[in-house]
């Protein structure tokens, strides 16, 4: 009950905040001289240009989605180091980790332990979802350091109509930096709370014609000792390892990238392992290279195509005691690659067209599972592969100078399932210059990825196959406001329903004590978002959101409540000189199944880097020590999940 007050209480504060901000802007923006933004273009400030929610770069006025973008000088003033921390400020959303991986909600669905497969992940727009589980990797397992990247772009909604597959109630697409405009070199230390140390670098250079970028990082984190209401005390269980890589080289019109990270995480929950068991762990291998160019080939029109492969390896090794106590392996492995390439022109009065078609092969998806100690036969080696093929177009149509209507459609087929069509149609009207009005519908699919149609262990709390699995799918609509009354503010409002279908819900059967996966769940969420964003002359800046909303689902699905019902966010950076910052942050969200309301407040004192020289950033999450918990992965077994308290993160770089 106490929990449950103090999450009203700030979640009242955060929206009481959020609404000074805005009572005060035009007495604080005038008295210190912002009128003068005033007077700059919108798209300077707000408007800026994204291209993850179509197949080409527009403003986010003109896009078919209410998109935010969150800057790399934000994550750095905010001190987020990994694309979950990064979301977790974005309206609408919410992150939960189980000490392993971090998993996403959106607009009212959350389901845990889903592997984030009902999001998309791109990196400059290229699909990162790996092939086996579609998982979209989130915390520390996301294979690039924030560092590298230049924005995050964040696209609720319903996607495949422009990407395909797994973009049911979002896109998120990674910006990195590109290699010409990066900083010659630079080498970096990170220290922290529970162990945590970091050692970063990277360089420039200028190879042949072209630039290359190197980076390398490598971390290791003690963690923390954990105490479980019903077990005990973790000690020695919460460990991290990570190294990553990434190279980019551009020349001219092409581009080529290869991203490597490997993370070794220990599992210190999780329900039906040997409670402090050190040897229960996940690894998670994941590289991808891809190479692309982009060309005119016309007064009017631009090709562009890429080419990629991708590997995505994961062992799991998990201490159960059947008995006698046994350490048990799991492996997966994915290969995959595919091209894609599209045209885009404006050779039509009045039109942006984009048409193009995707492929992607995965010659190998493999599952294993085997007990290392005491050895067995395998218990699963299922091996198998399969294609996707998408054909896309879409017509952003000019109807009047205040009024476009943008009209896509693609058409999917993936091995074993049949053919989806996924359309979207969207209007934006701007009754005048500082207002945009959009009413967007579409729709959106998930095939049945490997792990959920063939995974099969025998014996009890063992899995069944179930290769009839059909495919899930989600229509939405959407009415946004976005307001600029000056270049220094943005409202931005968005009333959203959608209705998803034949979701697939894991089952246990008490008879045979086995799982299996079926196409059972139905749900309903609507709700509505509000966010105001303000800047200063002097560079300061504040964004304050507020998400309601409502899930209603059947009992087969059984995942209702772990979506919070009220979530109020607010960011806030101030400047404190010429080169330091004081970036504030406060969430609260209300119940989430059988986690309690919770309210955090964290802070970062940081410097802007010079051109040559040093920054320096710390940063102190949780700061009022709050005792916090996610959503667990079984309601019965392990409702809750124990999150970190106060943490401090001392980051140093050196520019040379």
């Amino acid at each position: 009950m106490r929990s449950a007050a103090r999450s009203h209480l700030l979640l009242r504060l955060c929206a009481a905040w959020a609404l000074a901000c805005c009572c005060a802007t035009s007495s604080v923006a005038e008295e210190s001289g912002v009128t003068q933004l005033a007077d700059m273009p919108l798209d300077a400030l707000f408007d800026v240009q994204v291209s993850g929610a179509s197949k080409f770069a527009m403003r986010m006025s003109e896009t078919a989605a209410s998109v935010t973008v969150i800057s790399a000088a934000e994550m750095r003033a905010l001190g987020y180091r990994t694309l979950a921390e990064v979301l977790a400020s974005v309206r609408g959303v919410m992150i939960a980790n189980d000490r392993t991986y971090s998993y996403i909600g959106v607009r009212g669905f959350f389901a845990a332990g889903d592997y984030n497969t009902r999001v998309l992940l791109l990196v400059d727009g290229n699909r990162v979802n790996d092939a086996l589980y579609d998982q979209a990797y989130l915390g520390s397992e996301f294979p690039l350091d924030l560092s590298l990247v230049e924005r995050v772009e964040f696209i609720p909604g319903q996607g495949s109509a422009v990407f395909g597959a797994n973009a049911l109630f979002g896109v998120i697409n990674v910006i990195t930096r590109r290699a010409a405009a990066a900083e010659p070199s630079s080498a970096g230390v990170t220290l922290g709370s529970r162990g945590l140390r970091e050692l970063r670098a990277s360089t420039r250079a200028a190879v042949g014609s072209g630039a290359l970028l190197v980076a390398a990082s490598r971390s290791v984190a003690r963690g923390e000792d954990l105490l479980d209401p019903q077990q005990g005390l973790t000690q020695g269980t919460d460990y991290e390892r990570r190294s990553a890589l990434y190279a980019r080289y551009e020349q001219g019109s092409w581009t080529s990238s290869l991203t490597y990270a490997d993370r070794l995480k220990g599992t210190p929950f999780y329900p039906g392992l040997i409670f402090n068991d050190p040897r229960s762990r996940y690894r998670d291998t994941y590289t991808l290279f891809d190479a692309a160019t982009q060309m005119r080939i016309g007064p009017h029109s631009e090709f562009a195509g890429r080419v990629f492969v991708g590997d995505y390896r994961f062992v799991g090794d998990y201490a159960v005691d059947y008995p006698p106590p046994t350490l048990n392996r799991d492996i997966g492995r994915g290969r995959w690659w595919g091209a894609e390439a599209r045209v885009f022109s404006t050779a039509f009065a009045d039109h942006k067209l984009v048409a193009g078609v995707e492929l992607q092969r995965a010659g190998e998806l493999a599952q294993r599972n085997f007990d290392v100690d005491p050895p067995s036969a395998d218990y699963l080696d299922d091996r198998r592969s399969a294609t996707r093929v998408g054909l896309f177009a879409e017509d952003q149509w000019t109807l009047s100078p205040r009024s476009t209507l943008t009209l896509g459609a693609r058409a999917d087929r993936v091995s074993g399932n049949d053919t989806q069509l996924s359309p979207r149609i969207a209007l934006n009207h701007r009754p005048n210059d500082e207002l945009v009005l959009k009413l967007i519908a579409g729709s959106a699919f998930r095939p049945p990825n490997a792990y959920e149609a063939y995974y099969a262990v025998p014996g009890p709390g063992g899995s069944l196959a179930n290769p009839s699995l059909a495919s899930e799918r989600v229509r939405g609509h959407e009415l946004a406001l976005e307001w600029r009354p000056r270049a220094s503010t943005r409202v931005a409002a968005s009333l959203f329903d959608s209705r998803a279908s034949r979701l697939l819900v894991v089952g246990y059967d008490a008879a045979t004590e086995l799982f299996q996966y079926h196409n059972l769940g139905t749900l309903h969420m609507h709700g509505g978002e509000l966010e105001l964003e303000q800047l200063w002359a002097g560079g300061g800046r504040v964004r304050a959101n507020v998400t309601l909303q409502r899930t209603h689902a059947d009992a087969a699905f059984g995942q209702t409540g772990q979506f919070p019902k009220r979530m109020a966010k607010l960011a806030t950076i101030q400047p404190l000189d010429g080169r330091w910052t004081l970036g504030i942050e406060a969430q609260a969200l209300s119940r989430r199944g059988g986690a309690a309301g919770q309210g955090l407040l964290h802070a970062t004192l940081a410097t802007l880097a010079s051109q040559r020289g040093w920054a320096f950033s710390l940063a102190v999450k949780n700061v009022l020590d709050r005792r916090v918990f996610d959503p667990g992965l079984d309601a019965q077994a392990m409702p809750v999940i124990p999150q970190p308290g106060r943490q401090w993160v001392l980051s140093l770089e050196r520019l040379l």
